[in-house]
């Protein structure tokens, strides 16, 4: 019957069922906390789930943490990645592999996240994850590759032509920390990609390009990155180049720009500066 509710917080029981807290407190705003008597935990369950019993885990062997690291709780799975890497990797990876062979997506990802994770592990594991038909753990492939500071190029030129648009936008986020002379031709061959309808996959390649936009957009130009497309259009529309201003310009002035979409153009100059955006200003004034 008491209908004020504001939920605050949420977690995973260790039986799987969900725990709300209700931030029950008439002083919303500043934090007076003038309620201090009242509140509530709601939990939810599916539908014909009874009781609740707290799993038991053998957190002593291999077998019983990776059991362990199937649980929806948090602090079940950080005891069985603890247990598992005190054990290291001889004697925690046969469990981890066969954890890796399941069905369940969410569970292989686990699994090769904590054996990947390991010392002398983490290349096998990307190689495997990279190829699994879940894009989500192709992506984890190239998360950990990251955090393991190894062959990140090359995995991105692997999945660079990726058939799912999530994985080509990790592929870019992933280029933003590397200095490396490969940095642009890979950018250029994902941003051929981009069809103009993916806000996500714009915003990606803008990440990724940030510290290398003179080299990055004159290698899309160059494998044939062309200005007058929906995507094109977008690219530069986000690019940072010297060239880019020129190309605003040219959009702009384009008779097929709609007079609606024009406006968008003119406020990219605003990320712009100096001669090359100077003389589009006034190419396009003098037009």
């Amino acid at each position: 019957g008491d209908r004020w509710y504001r939920p605050s917080d949420v977690a995973t029981a260790p039986d799987g069922s969900l725990l709300i807290a209700d931030w029950y407190d008439p002083g919303v705003g500043g934090h007076g906390m003038r309620d201090l008597e009242r509140g509530r935990i709601f939990r939810m369950t599916p539908e014909g789930h009874k009781g609740y019993k707290v799993p038991v885990y053998d957190f002593k062997t291999a077998k019983g943490a990776v059991e362990a690291l199937k649980s929806p709780n948090l602090e079940a799975r950080y005891l069985a990645w603890t247990a598992l890497h005190s054990m290291g990797k001889a004697k925690a990876a046969p469990a981890l592999e066969a954890m890796m062979k399941s069905s369940d997506a969410v569970e292989r990802a686990r699994a090769g996240w904590c054996l990947g994770k390991m010392p002398g592990a983490g290349n096998a594991v990307v190689a495997r994850l990279k190829k699994d038909p879940e894009a989500d753990l192709r992506i984890v492939s190239i998360r950990l590759a990251r955090q393991l500071g190894e062959g990140v190029l090359e995995l991105v030129g692997e999945l660079a032509g990726d058939k799912n648009p999530q994985v080509r936008r990790e592929c870019a986020i992933a280029l933003r920390e590397e200095d490396d002379g490969k940095v642009a031709s890979l950018w250029a061959k994902l941003a051929l990609q981009h069809d103009g309808k993916d806000r996500w996959y714009l915003e990606a390649l803008g990440i990724a390009a940030e510290r290398n936009w003179n080299a990055c957009l004159d290698a899309w130009v160059a494998a044939g990155g062309d200005w007058n497309t929906p995507g094109g259009r977008d690219i530069i529309w986000r690019s940072r180049s010297k060239d880019t201003p020129a190309l605003l310009a040219k959009i702009i002035k384009d008779p097929a720009t709609t007079e609606s979409d024009k406006p968008r153009y003119m406020r990219a100059f605003d990320f712009h500066s100096g001669a090359e955006k100077d003389a589009a200003l006034q190419s396009i004034l003098l037009d």
